[in-house]
């Protein structure tokens, strides 16, 4: 213990340093120099006070008692002063113990203020500091022991904060990517500033400051281009959403906003082109109409819109084209023209072959052009009336069209001549046939005439042949026609070519 107390220390800031604490390490620091030369002087003279008061100042001093009680008392009085020494040692030990404690808090607290630790984690910091100040407390009380215990409570409470800053870093990444997208400029500064602090390498968290930093100018770009766009003025449009794209390039809302200009141009030619066909059709001009619903089909292929139009486009001309022959059947009609009436109902149904009133149309003119066929047939061959079947046909046909039709000035005239031939048809007519008294006449449908100069007989109208045969001459056939006007025929059948 002696020698612990007569010997002086290595470090003599263990005995005669002043109190050292959190709050004034830093002037420590800088003083520690000069107070090193100081101490060792201060040492030297407790040391010159302590021997001078041990064994000189009794010498000096009267005893009030015998020497041998003089004696005693010194070696009673100096007990006291032999402790002192130790304790002072133990107090030093524990006090290097504090300091020992107190530089990795110094250490780490520089970091943590370096990375401003108070923008990030303020409230956990200032419980930290203020534990620490405690401990200062404890520390200038020489209550080393308690100044040990709260230093590494605090650096306990500040290594919490710095274990925290890859959690922090990364939520204040994501703070400021939500305010960007959401338009905040100043709570993305903030929030990357605080990013960098904690990581200066961190490129993101550069480019995201520097992002924040020109989202107020981005926004107004976008502004005016959302609203140039609005006026369809795609080019101005155009250009400040890539002044926009310049100052940020990772701003997506302009590169898709840049994106869309050419998708809104595309999108006004296609409506334009489309409202050009709708008014075409709405003026009747389907051939117009179509050829621009075509246009637009070939700017947006597979478009449902585009199909449905030229559907109507094609309805359009079908129902035109359908029209016109309707037209045209109609007025065939009016005029008794049949056959033309009948070609344009046909044409008709090839356009649209489930028309109601065309299939009606083409049944009716059908019916009508056989009925102008088999008069035409009668009146241009009238002597087909003296066929039995035929004038009985043709009576039955007269029947049902008086019956039936609503005659038209052309039907009527051939009603009328039809009936006029029918009225003739059976009234016989006198033919004379004349011969040379040699020659055998036949009449075919009537029957062998005989030898005869002159013969008379009553034949309806109609078409006949006479057949003359004489041995040694040729034979010679003669036609007549017995005609409906009752005027008498006279024939010649005589054989006088010789073999």
């Amino acid at each position: 213990m002696m020698n612990d107390s007569n010997n002086p220390p290595s470090d003599p800031v263990r005995y005669e340093s002043p109190p050292l604490g959190f709050g004034d390490q830093q002037l420590l620091q800088q003083a520690q120099q000069r107070n090193n030369k100081a101490l060792w002087g201060i040492f030297a003279l407790l040391l010159v006070l302590t021997v001078g008061v041990v064994f000189v100042l009794p010498s000096m001093v009267q005893p009030a008692a015998p020497p041998p009680v003089v004696v005693a008392a010194a070696a009673t009085a100096a007990a006291p002063a032999e402790a002192a020494p130790f304790a002072e040692a133990q107090r030093m030990r524990f006090r290097q113990q504090a300091q020992d404690a107190l530089a990795p808090l110094l250490d780490l607290q520089e970091t943590l203020d370096k990375q401003q630790v108070q923008q990030w984690a303020g409230d956990a910091y200032t419980a930290a500091l203020t534990i620490a100040q405690q401990g200062d407390t404890a520390y200038s009380a020489q209550q080393y022991e308690q100044a040990i215990a709260l230093y590494q409570q605090a650096l306990t409470a500040m290594q919490t904060i710095s274990s925290s800053t890859a959690d922090v870093f990364a939520a204040r990444m994501a703070e400021g990517t939500a305010a960007l997208a959401a338009g905040d400029a100043t709570t993305a500064d903030a929030a990357f500033s605080v990013a960098i602090l904690l990581d200066p390498n961190s490129s993101d968290a550069v480019q995201g400051m520097e992002r924040a930093r020109v989202l107020d100018k981005v926004l107004a770009l976008m502004d005016e281009g959302e609203a140039l766009q609005a006026d369809s003025k795609f080019d101005d449009a155009r250009d400040r959403f890539q002044q926009a794209i310049a100052l940020d390039p990772a701003h997506e809302p302009a590169k898709q906003a840049l994106a869309g200009i050419a998708t809104a141009q595309a999108n006004q030619n296609f409506a334009a082109v489309m409202s050009r066909g709708f008014t075409a059709l709405q003026a009747g001009n389907a051939e117009a109409a179509k050829a621009a619903f075509e246009q637009a089909g070939s700017m947006r292929p597979g478009s449902s819109e585009v199909a449905a139009a030229l559907q109507q486009a094609k309805d359009q001309q079908t129902l035109s084209a359908i029209t016109v022959q309707i037209n045209a059947a109609t007025v065939a009609e009016a005029n008794e023209d049949w056959a033309t009436a009948l070609a344009a109902w046909n044409a008709a149904l090839v356009i649209d072959p489930n028309l109601v009133d065309v299939q009606t149309g083409q049944r009716r003119t059908q019916s009508r052009t056989n009925l102008d066929n088999f008069l035409t047939d009668t009146i241009a061959n009238p002597l087909r009336l003296g066929d039995d079947a035929v004038y009985a046909q043709t009576e039955q046909v007269l029947r049902d069209a008086t019956t039936l039709l609503t005659p038209g000035p052309k039907l009527q005239s051939q009603l009328q001549q039809v009936q006029a031939f029918l009225a003739r048809a059976k009234v016989p007519v006198d033919v004379t046939i004349q011969s040379d008294g040699q020659t055998t006449v036949t009449l075919y449908g009537v029957g062998e005439l005989g030898l005869l100069t002159t013969k008379t007989v009553s034949l309806p109208p109609g078409s006949y042949v006479a057949v003359g045969v004489r041995a040694g001459y040729r034979d010679v056939r003669q036609e007549f026609v017995v005609g409906l006007d009752g005027q008498g025929v006279q024939i010649t059948v005589s054989c006088n070519d010789t073999i």
